[in-house]
């Protein structure tokens, strides 16, 4: 398994607040687009986690990760956790 980090950048077009495992779901837009997952133990900088779209995130991003939205019906996003990140207002 790579356990590399790699940068994570984009301007936030999702952010789902995951209340069952007590995650952030993030879907970044260019110029590192993709599915992000902030987690209690990302080392979070500047205007704290993800919150709203339209916000710009940077940080490091490494292992695949998970967040339980719903439990009934079982809704589960997946996406590359965010190891340490700062954040737009």
């Amino acid at each position: 398994m790579d356990t590399r980090a790699f940068v994570a950048i984009g301007q936030a077009s999702v952010v789902l607040r995951c209340p069952y495992n007590n995650t952030i779901y993030a879907r970044l837009g260019p110029p590192r687009g993709g599915e992000y997952i902030w987690t209690t133990a990302t080392k979070t900088y500047l205007f704290g986690p993800p919150s709203h779209a339209g916000q710009w995130l940077l940080g490091l991003a490494g292992a695949p990760y998970y967040c339980i939205y719903l439990i009934s019906p079982l809704t589960i996003y997946t996406g590359i956790a965010i190891t340490m990140m700062g954040s737009s207002q």
